[in-house]
Order: C-alpha cells, then sequence, then structure tokens
C-alpha cells in the first residue's frame, strides 16, 4: 500500500458535504435584505416594489450568482421578508348607543 492512500475510516463521511455546493454566502444574504428594503427605483427600475424575478435579475448581474425566482422567495421567507405589498389595517371603534334615546 502506498504511503498517500490511507485506509477509509468511518469518520470520514462526515467532513465531506452532501449535495451542491451552496451559492448563497452572507454578503448575498445581506445585500438581498438590502434591495428589499428599498424601492427599485432607487436602483434605476420603473417601478415601485420588487418581485422575485427582478431581485433575481438584479443580485445575479451584481453577484453572478443564477438562483430561481423560487429559492429567492424561500430566502426572503426565511428571513421574515416578502415581495407582497403589506396591508395595513387600520384601527377604528365601534361607538353603541341607545337608540332608544336618540328616537326621543
Amino acid at each position: 500500500m502506498s504511503n498517500n492512500i490511507r485506509p477509509y475510516q468511518q469518520d470520514d463521511w462526515g467532513n465531506q458535504p452532501v449535495g451542491r455546493p451552496k451559492t448563497i454566502n452572507d454578503e448575498y444574504l445581506a445585500r438581498l435584505k438590502e434591495l428589499v428594503s428599498h424601492s427599485p427605483k432607487q436602483f434605476g427600475y420603473p417601478f415601485d416594489r420588487w418581485t422575485a424575478h427582478w431581485l433575481r435579475k438584479h443580485l445575479l448581474q451584481e453577484t453572478g450568482v443564477a438562483i430561481s425566482d423560487r429559492h429567492i422567495n424561500r430566502l426572503l421567507k426565511q428571513m421574515g421578508l416578502s415581495t407582497r405589498a403589506r396591508i395595513h389595517l387600520k384601527r377604528f371603534s365601534i361607538t353603541i348607543d341607545d337608540l332608544s334615546s336618540s328616537q326621543n
């Protein structure tokens, strides 16, 4: 047996990553979060709200990392963010009066 080859050891399997290599790093996530917190108009786009498609295209241009729109949405969800418009409900109060006293 050659000195360069060592026998297989049980512990080696845990040292090898499984699956596809990660393309998303902390810098990518930070940039995604930054983009979502600003209007696309600040980056020269003619629309008011980001979509996963446009975030993906913009980040591909900046970073060279190609991922799907679904993955963008998945990442946003993991960060507690979304590209969907937020609905702000106004609080209101209901006052109940005695109708019989107002008729007199």
